[in-house]
C-alpha cells in the first residue's frame, strides 16, 4: 500500500462514518477536509448534500462546509460544460463580445 491509497482509505472510512451518523462529528468532517484528494473531492460533496436534502433545515453549519468544498473544486472547461449540456462543439457558435 502507498501513501496515496492508504490516505484514500482512511478517508473512505471517516466517510462511511460520516454517513451511518444523523449528526456526523466535526472532527471527522475536518478530518476528511484535510486529507480530502481531488478523486475523493466529488464524493465527499454528494455525501454532504446527501445530509443536507435530509434534514428539513440543514444546519447552518453543513450549507457552510458545503459551500467551501464547492468552491475548492476544480472547474471543468468550457468545452466539456457544453457537452454534458448536450451541445456539440461544432454546432456551438459563441456570441461575440459587444
Amino acid at each position: 500500500m502507498d501513501g496515496l491509497e492508504a490516505r484514500e482509505r482512511y478517508i473512505q472510512m471517516l466517510m462511511d462514518h460520516v454517513r451511518r451518523d444523523r449528526f456526523p462529528s466535526i472532527d471527522h468532517l475536518k478530518r476528511i477536509e484535510a486529507s480530502l484528494t481531488p478523486d475523493m473531492a466529488g464524493e465527499y460533496i454528494e455525501l454532504l448534500l446527501e445530509k443536507a436534502a435530509d434534514d428539513q433545515f440543514p444546519s447552518p453549519t453543513m450549507l457552510k462546509r458545503i459551500e467551501n468544498v464547492v468552491y475548492q473544486l476544480p472547474q471543468r472547461p468550457a468545452s466539456r460544460r457544453r457537452e454534458l449540456a448536450g451541445f456539440d462543439d461544432e454546432e456551438y457558435e459563441e456570441e461575440p463580445d459587444e
